[in-house]
């Protein structure tokens, strides 16, 4: 399996004059000029930007601005958190991307980072997960702690990870089982691993950005997505989709992510701090992501979506014959997944 490097998107480069990079200094100093008293009092205050291409009612959302409030307490203003959503930045990866170059601060996100870190591609692999519990064990091991390194050396600093709800499919169709999987074309994200498995079911693979997504659903370009029920709700992907399969094939975290770069040009204190805001924040998204997923099938009822149980075992049969086609370093870390158990 090829490791692929984006290319630096347009959108990137147009945030190049957005004039503070992703970090800017504002001197807001005062300076006693012949008074005879202190010659200057200083104070600094470093800006932090972060974009996220989820709409503002999505969970990620909503906590990366309780982040941003709880760093600016902490800092006692020194450090300010601006959240820009909706991918008015651009995309997951352009944010990576301007990460990458020094033009964005921070972002929320999984499977994009697999651009840079082949490893991430773990996360995409259907079934290997078995439950939320298997995932938090995973995260909180030695291989966890070896994947954020591997992050760290490639620029991208995780502060936390939220978790996400079990991933299920939308449809225009009825899929009852995993023959209804057959010839129906899927958008399932930007990961070397869960394309490979979707058409060992059957499917049809289009990977697009999720800010694409609703308007290719309504445009019928693609019949379907995966997604957890929260992000099919808050996204309204229920306007343009007529089913939800709960076919729950992956178990999933996304990192809260910072340029390593601003991260090591912060005080000690600062450093603490952010880590600090970050584990309060990751426990507010928790509360968030539970209160939000009983919303979320509640507003799909509500609605009119149809939503349908199915037996996972043969999706898991046949998702996993995908396997054994993944590079040795995917096949390293399946075994790595399969021990954190």
């Amino acid at each position: 399996m090829k490791k692929w490097l984006p290319k630096v998107s347009l959108a990137v480069a147009i945030a190049l004059g957005l004039g503070a990079c992703g970090s800017a200094s504002e001197d807001t100093s005062s300076t006693n000029e012949g008074t005879g008293g202190d010659a200057q009092a200083q104070t600094e205050t470093q800006t932090i930007t972060f974009s996220l291409d989820q709409p503002a009612s999505h969970i990620w959302v909503k906590a990366t601005n309780k982040f941003a409030e709880l760093v600016e307490e902490k800092t006692d203003g020194s450090l300010i958190v601006e959240v820009h959503d909706s991918a008015s930045l651009g995309t997951q990866r352009e944010a990576l991307e301007g990460m990458k170059i020094g033009t964005m601060g921070g972002t929320v996100s999984l499977e994009p980072v697999s651009g840079w870190v082949e490893e991430i591609g773990i996360f995409g692999v259907p079934y290997l997960f078995e439950d939320e519990n298997h995932l938090n064990n995973f995260l909180t091991s030695e291989s966890g702690e070896e994947l954020n390194e591997l992050m760290i050396e490639e620029g991208f600093k995780p502060l936390t990870y939220f978790m996400r709800a079990p991933r299920q499919i939308s449809s225009n169709k009825k899929i009852e089982s995993v023959d209804d999987l057959r010839g129906l074309n899927i958008r399932v994200p930007e990961s070397p691993t869960a394309p490979p498995a979707f058409e060992e079911m059957g499917a049809r693979v289009v990977t697009l950005p999720i800010s694409e997504v609703y308007s290719a659903l309504q445009q019928n370009v693609i019949d379907a997505q995966e997604n957890p029920i929260t992000q099919i709700y808050s996204d309204k992907f229920y306007e343009v989709q007529d089913y939800i399969t709960l076919s729950n094939h992956q178990y999933q975290a996304a990192y809260l992510l910072i340029s390593n770069d601003i991260y090591e040009g912060l005080t000690d204190e600062q450093k603490a701090a952010l880590e600090e805001a970050a584990e309060e924040t990751k426990q507010i998204e928790h509360e968030l992501h539970a209160e939000e997923l009983e919303a979320a099938y509640a507003g799909l009822e509500e609605v009119g979506v149809e939503i349908v149980e199915v037996d996972s075992a043969p999706f898991a049969e046949a998702a996993s014959q995908a396997y054994e086609g993944y590079d040795e370093l995917m096949q390293t870390w399946i075994e790595k997944v399969r021990s954190s158990k």
